[in-house]
């Protein structure tokens, strides 16, 4: 219950003793515990330090619970932060001893790939850029490592090729990630599965072109290739439409016209804006096709545009997306 803290069994064994029972010398411990007393002296020793023991003539008594965890947890949590700045500190070193810390290694298997994809996700502290396309090697998923970082400040912007809006409930999923805070937008045509972390590694990955050949990835590091693909990538995400999929709580029979843009409004302008068509925008949004229609036609009349292309511009000019 307690190795979570860094106790040994014994050192729990101990603890627990005396919590639910009384004080002891090292003796009278031992002969309850059924313990060697010098294994008991150095438990008790050990449980000193942390101050979940205090010892008064040389009787060992057990500090209240709620106060003493509560301190163990903060001294757990000092070690780690003090272990985690210390190990990227040795790394920093170990990439400057490097001439350019160059470096390209291929990973190759479906499974290999999602490992390192999640091992490179975990290592980033400040920005992802990403790509996003098919073919995929799954069904759609959560992304509880994406989810997690995202909630400890971590930015995410991603390109989604417009095929990536076309599979089931592909809306819903990337809609709960923008709404945790990931920047999406959508291109015609994205020229690859891309992944940049921290502007200091990156992630290619590639499909098996045949159904004999299994699906591969380089991670590449260094300054020189990594800073080329991030001007790749911002050449693209210029020039991709951005994408607005979080929750429509709104009610979508009557328009506000002081409202506008609503929820509902800015989930299917960004998904039209995308190029879909219009049944697979109310397929992705769970609205049937005649309501899709309606709810443009609506916006139409309101904003004064006689096609959709009229629409279109008013959007734009009005950064509605």
């Amino acid at each position: 219950m307690l190795a979570a803290f860094g106790l040994t069994e014994l050192e729990e064994r101990v603890y627990l003793e005396l919590v639910s029972g009384q004080p002891g010398t090292t003796a009278e411990l031992a002969g309850r515990l059924d313990l060697n007393p010098g294994e008991v002296a150095r438990a008790v020793r050990m449980l000193e330090r942390p101050g979940l023991v205090h010892t008064v003539d040389g009787r060992a008594e057990a500090t209240s619970p709620d106060l003493a965890i509560d301190s163990l947890v903060m001294q757990r949590m000092r070690e780690l932060q003090e272990a985690r700045i210390g190990l990227r500190d040795w790394l920093q070193r170990q990439r400057a001893a490097g001439p350019l810390d160059q470096g390209v290694h291929m990973v190759v298997g479906r499974a290999v790939i999602n490992r390192t994809f999640d091992q490179f996700l975990r290592g980033a502290q400040e920005e992802v850029l990403g790509f996003d396309r098919p073919p995929y090697t799954a069904e759609i998923h959560e992304n509880p490592t994406e989810l997690d970082l995202l909630g400890r400040g971590v930015r995410f912007r991603v390109v989604y090729d417009r095929r990536a809006l076309e599979r089931p409930n592909a809306s819903t999923h990337i809609g709960a990630l923008v709404a945790a805070g990931e920047q999406a937008r959508v291109a015609l045509d994205v020229p690859g599965k891309l992944a940049v972390a921290d502007r200091r590694v990156a992630l290619l990955s590639f499909p098996g072109r045949t159904g004999t050949i299994e699906p591969w990835a380089l991670v590449v590091r260094g300054a020189t290739w990594v800073d080329v693909l991030v001007a790749f990538f911002i050449e693209v995400w210029e020039r991709a439409t951005p994408l607005r999929l979080s929750p429509a709580t709104d009610a979508i029979d009557d328009i506000d016209r002081w409202g506008l843009p609503s929820a509902t409004d800015r989930q299917i302008l960004s998904l039209l804006m995308t190029g879909l068509p219009d049944k697979a925008v109310a397929s992705q949004l769970g609205m049937s096709l005649r309501t899709v229609q309606r709810r443009l036609r609506q916006l139409m009349d309101i904003t004064g545009s006689a096609t959709r292309m009229q629409l279109g511009w008013f959007v734009a000019r009005n950064d509605w997306l």
